[in-house]
């Protein structure tokens, strides 16, 4: 895989991070390593280090979002610690700034009706189908409304996650490989236990939630997404005219739509704004407040009463500015 005088660092330090993070985590460092290892081939570099020169040549050909090439950098970072630590001294690039530009697709109250009235009566006629695939559609948009969870943290649970007396989710499998136990309503609680009883999976702990095509596997994310765009065909909402820097409507939406909808019961329930921002980034899972601040942006367009609820908020926070009069 790796060609240049640093293949066999590079294999080691990969080595390191399968220990230490998720496959998927180490896919990606490999694929940013594999570039680098190229560029380092095709301009004939041969020492055994990575200097400020190569990097600051290599760095400006990557390609992608101002968030992937930050990520992408990040990977490049960790690599030339691990090289400093091998006695190999190279020089340690600046992470730069990630801006964001999304904007998420929040769906509307009857989009929502709509989609959930086309996924309890999805008729599934695929020979290929996974079992119960009829109530496992539902029961993820309805975990995924109603709990603010990513896509793939709620794939891997397990019936051993769900707490019925307690009414509790224990999320393993997430983003930053950190557990976290979350409160769930009582009324996804009941129907949570009647999907498992219809599975025949209350009393098998290690059976997942969501059971694959294959023993011993759950869904994967691309399988459920590729039925999910069916649901959202059938409840007429079209996915092409997306402006610039929209995603789409998606499953993630429904992260995105779960933070507002906690804003809007938090502020109509007399809790402040700042309230909010304790709250959420640690049921969402996210490690500091800027994670959550782009689950908290959404058009005005479409949410006008939160905007305007928003800038009722904000009055008096900043100062009018009076601009001068142009002298003639």
């Amino acid at each position: 895989m790796f060609k240049s005088v640093l293949a066999t660092e590079m294999i080691s330090f990969l080595e390191l991070r399968r220990i230490n993070v998720k496959p998927q985590t180490v896919i990606h460092d490999t694929t940013t390593l594999v570039s680098l290892d190229f560029y380092l081939v095709e301009h004939c570099y041969h020492e055994k280090r990575l200097s400020e020169d190569i990097l600051d040549a290599w760095i400006p050909t990557l390609s992608g979002k101002s968030k992937t090439l930050k990520e992408k950098i990040i990977v490049i970072r960790n690599f030339v610690k691990y090289l400093n630590a091998m006695g190999y001294q190279s020089f340690l690039p600046n992470i730069p700034k990630a801006k964001s530009d999304y904007i998420p697709y929040i769906y509307s109250d009857d989009e929502l009706e709509s989609i959930f009235h086309h996924a309890d009566n999805l008729d599934v006629k695929s020979a290929n189908a996974s079992p119960y695939l009829a109530l496992k559609i539902p029961m993820l948009i309805r975990i995924l409304f109603g709990c603010g969870t990513r896509h793939g943290e709620t794939l891997a649970l397990q019936r051993k996650d769900i707490d019925f007396k307690a009414c509790t989710i224990l999320l393993r499998e997430t983003k930053s490989m950190k557990e976290r136990l979350i409160p769930v309503h009582e009324t996804l609680i009941i129907i949570l236990e009647r999907y498992c009883l219809a599975l025949g999976i209350m009393f098998s702990p290690d059976a997942y939630l969501f059971p694959g095509l294959y023993p011993g596997r759950p869904c994967t994310k691309r399988y459920m997404t590729g039925w999910f765009v069916e649901v959202l065909r059938r409840a007429n909402i079209d996915q092409r005219e997306k402006g610039r820097y929209e995603r789409g409507a998606c499953l993630h939406c429904f992260r995105h739509v779960f933070v507002l909808k906690c804003m809007q019961q938090l502020e109509a329930a007399g809790h402040p704004v700042d309230l909010n921002d304790l709250l959420l980034p640690t049921y969402l899972g996210h490690e500091c407040l800027l994670d959550t601040d782009k689950y908290m942006r959404f058009s005005g367009a479409q949410i006008p009463e939160s905007l305007e609820a928003f800038e009722t908020f904000t009055a008096g926070l900043i100062p009018k500015v009076e601009v001068p009069y142009e002298e003639e």
